[in-house]
């Protein structure tokens, strides 16, 4: 008789976020390649007129009062891993401090971007540590605790360089995943086709899942305090319009209309005049021609022979007609999950294959959420000789990036680790 195998005792409970910033908040990256680094960093001069143009242009990766006056305040110490390299120390003019870090530097100096580009690339895409260290070095927990200390900025923040471009509509749903051989819930939120919200909580009811979508609350109106979405796309659990509800009291739910097909689809696959209709209804232009649509739709069901786990489905699908209808009066907004689902579905693959989550909350959060940031960074694929017009989904959200490499980019979005008014400096 086989064993019964073990299973890691791990903390499921949310804690309290420390109250000191994290260590990061108080780094400024600047877009810089190490050529420009070896030119400019020791010149005071040139430096300063480097940062003013940033400053100018970026304004987003620099801290409040950063235009009220600063001085530089000499250098850090030589970094270990990274010789050659030093951090700058900059003054503002009400006393408060930052350090000066360049783009090609990644973060708590682990490595350079020429270094780390392809591989974080491949973990992106789910290749697993211990390939990594056979392809390129270092050990199987240098690239687990690369990723996991990508998770430790702002998804928002980071993701969102501007607060006007903060989505109006969402998309939100919950993934069963295996944590530690017990079942977790991974609280996705979607937004302008990047992942904004990834939060892991050990159940699916209404404390756990406010808690959860909490976290994605909390850092976008950390980027705008106002920030309020029109509507959010969910399937039918309570559970989770009640969570975004209680965070943004005027949102609009949206009933997932895919959710309502797939419950059809799944009784009866080869029925495809019945999918082809159901279809031809979502299709409609207007709430009066939805409507209209459904009752023929509701008419001609009735009149067919279905089984009783097939009619039992459809009536749920036309009782919830004036629920579908609610996406018309929010023009722009997701009628289907499909927004929210695709890049949950990656997700789903990274955590297979690792076989599920393995470590505590809080690492196992921070993972989920530098996978996020990649996923939300990584270039898209090359589609034959067309030249794309943006070079990542968080490229396409923000019509804007600050340098042309990928992970240059991605390293400057994360100045001030993506904290815009939540996190003060470092006196």
């Amino acid at each position: 008789m086989d064993a019964r195998p073990k299973t890691r005792q791990v903390n499921r409970e949310r804690k309290s976020p420390p109250p000191q910033p994290p260590r990061g908040a108080k780094q400024i990256v600047i877009p810089m390649t190490r050529p420009q680094y070896d030119d400019l960093w020791h010149q005071t001069d040139r430096l300063r007129a480097f940062l003013a143009g940033w400053a100018e242009a970026a304004p987003e990766l620099f801290p409040a009062g950063f235009d009220q006056g600063d001085r530089l305040h000499g250098l850090g110490r030589e970094s270990r891993k990274l010789p050659g390299v030093k951090l700058r120390k900059i003054v503002l003019a009400d006393g408060t401090s930052y350090w000066l870090r360049p783009s090609f530097v990644t973060g708590y100096m682990t490595g350079t971007v020429d270094e780390l580009a392809y591989p974080l690339l491949l973990a992106a895409h789910g290749v697993p540590p211990w390939l990594l260290t056979i392809g390129f070095g270092h050990s199987d927990m240098y690239w687990y605790r690369i990723i996991e200390r990508l998770g430790r900025n702002s998804l928002v923040g980071t993701t969102v360089r501007d607060a006007a471009r903060l989505p109006a509509h969402l998309a939100a749903d919950e993934h069963h995943a295996d944590w530690a051989g017990q079942k977790g819930y991974v609280a996705t939120t979607v937004g302008g086709g990047c992942v904004l919200g990834v939060a892991l909580t050990a159940s699916a009811d209404d404390v756990h899942l406010q808690e959860a979508y909490g976290v994605f609350a909390a850092e976008a109106r950390d980027v705008e305090p106002e920030y309020a979405p029109e509507t959010v796309n969910t399937d039918g659990w309570a559970a989770t319009r009640n969570a975004f509800r209680a965070w943004f009291p005027k949102i609009a739910v949206v009933l997932c209309f895919l959710h309502g097909f797939l419950k059809i689809r799944d009784r009866c696959r080869k029925a495809h005049e019945l999918h082809r209709r159901i279809w031809d209804v979502y299709r409609a232009a207007t709430a009066e021609e939805f409507r209209r649509l459904m009752d023929e739709f509701q008419r001609w069901s009735e009149a067919q022979t279905w089984t009783a786990s097939v009619s039992e489905m459809l009536t749920k699908l036309w009782n919830k007609t004036e629920s579908y209808v609610v996406a018309y009066d929010h023009p722009g907004c997701h009628r289907t999950s499909n927004a929210v689902d695709r890049p949950m579905n990656r997700l789903c693959r990274l955590m297979y294959a690792g076989r599920g989550l393995h470590g505590h909350r809080g690492t196992s959060e921070l993972r989920l959420r530098g996978w996020a940031l990649l996923l939300n960074f990584r270039p898209y694929a090359r589609r034959s000789n067309r030249p794309r017009a943006h070079d990542s989904p968080a490229h396409r959200l923000n019509d804007k990036r600050y340098h042309e490499h990928w992970l240059h980019n991605l390293m400057a979005s994360t100045s001030l680790m993506g904290f815009r008014n939540r996190v003060p400096a470092i006196r």
